[in-house]
């Protein structure tokens, strides 16, 4: 079943690579698609009722910033199981996500309905596991947020810094509206 050009990303350029983040700014996950020897094809996700989300920003401890941690400052590798809703689930920050494109580090978890988190678990790649658990981590961080979280900080108040996932745009898209609705 043909649901790309339904839905208007039935792109028939010659095309290299896709990367998927948040371009706009608004919390939902759009897509744009590296074309060979063309402008690139963006793709804004402008659904009207797309559920909660929360995005998780994890910045490691640095290689030598501190004793025993090993984390770069990115965080690749690390790995996020986070429960809303009575579901688990995973994330782990990644480079060289795709063939020709990167998307976006921080982590999205897409969680519907769900209304708060539960948990959140943090494996390190230096090894620490961060757990955050319970009314503490619905004081610290809430749903539609972009939360950063770095490695080893004790106190609450410093391992969580959150801000709203709905902000202003960042990226300035320039270009003419093609027919399948694509940005070109």
């Amino acid at each position: 079943m043909d649901v790309a050009r339904p839905t208007g990303s039935d792109c028939v350029k010659d095309s290299r690579g896709v990367a998927v983040a948040d371009f706009n700014g608004d919390g939902r996950l759009d897509m744009v698609i590296n074309n060979n020897n063309e402008t690139p094809t963006l793709y804004l996700n402008n659904l009207k009722q797309s559920g909660n989300a929360v995005e998780l920003k994890l910045v490691g401890a640095g290689v030598g910033d501190k004793p025993g941690l090993r984390s770069t400052r990115d965080a690749l590798g690390a790995r996020v199981l986070l429960t809303a809703g009575g579901k688990i689930m995973t994330r782990q920050v990644e480079a060289g996500s795709g063939y020709a494109s990167e998307s976006m580090h921080p982590l999205h978890f897409g969680l519907g309905g769900a209304d708060h988190i539960e948990a959140v678990e943090i494996t390190w790649p230096s090894g620490l596991v961060q757990r955050i658990e319970g009314e503490e981590l619905k004081a610290l961080v809430g749903v539609n947020r972009l939360v950063t979280i770095e490695e080893g900080r004790g106190l609450p108040g410093d391992l969580v810094k959150a801000c709203p996932l709905v902000r202003p745009a960042t990226l300035a898209v320039a270009g003419r509206r093609g027919g399948d609705g694509s940005m070109h």
